[in-house]
């Protein structure tokens, strides 16, 4: 059984949005997973070996239990019967406490939009009897969703990731056909990732999520259920005031 498995659409969108929180849980002794449903085969820069090669850099660097990279169309990921049994079969497979994927908001790009909302949807649907796959039927406690790199919404819970904020760098840096290394001239580029700007919005991005928790960096969340609070002095605490 895996704690904690978070989906993508492509390789890196997971360490994109989530890898602060998936070194966090590591630590904590979770075991944790992502799921990639496509190869990034579709990526103005790399190819989809290049992309794996890359995956596996970043998997080691993340200490994950376990990674499926899934044959979806890269660019072309719909939310299609076909599509969802193979949702279900990776989530009744794993057995995850929780379940990341992309919140239900608007998203620039539309394989974001489908995965999310597949992915919530079998959340629901792995749990049916009726709804067969080769393995028994499971249900996670829970389906949290990420924004895209752009916050539009106050999120409804943020994790504090500043202890692991430049180890969660390190590992998108992983990604080098996708993202500008450090000191590297990107004029001109293609895509806005591939630039510094990218860094600098990631930078702003943790920083935003940090401020409304009073950390210094965090990772936004989004819950259709509200997480159980033990200690609500503890848990509104906030280091940065």
């Amino acid at each position: 059984m895996i704690d904690i498995l978070a989906f993508g659409a492509h390789p890196d969108d997971c360490e994109f949005f989530v890898a602060g929180t998936l070194l966090k849980m590591k630590q904590l002794s979770y075991k944790t997973a992502i799921c990639d449903l496509s190869k990034g085969e579709a990526g103005t820069y790399g190819s989809a070996e290049t992309r794996r090669q890359e995956l596996e850099k970043a998997s080691e660097m993340l200490s994950l239990d376990a990674r499926i990279t899934l044959d979806f169309p890269d660019g072309n990921i719909r939310n299609t019967e076909e599509n969802r049994l193979q949702i279900i079969e990776v989530i009744r497979t794993l057995k995850p406490g929780l379940v990341f994927s992309f919140a239900d908001l608007p998203m620039r790009h539309p394989d974001h939009h489908y995965c999310g909302q597949m992915v919530r949807e079998c959340c629901y649907l792995s749990g049916l009897e009726k709804i067969e796959t080769q393995s028994p039927l499971f249900r996670p406690a829970a389906f949290i969703g990420f924004p895209e790199l752009i916050i539009q919404k106050r999120p409804d819970f943020v994790i504090d990731v500043t202890p692991f904020w430049q180890q969660r760098q390190e590992v998108i840096r992983c990604f080098t056909s996708q993202v500008a290394q450090p000191g590297e001239e990107t004029a001109p580029t293609k895509t806005f990732i591939k630039s510094q700007r990218f860094w600098e919005i990631q930078e702003a991005r943790g920083g935003m999520a940090g401020a409304l928790a009073g950390v210094k960096y965090g990772e936004p969340f989004y819950s259709t259920s509200p997480p159980r609070v033990e200690d609500p002095l503890q848990a509104f605490e906030k280091e940065i005031r």
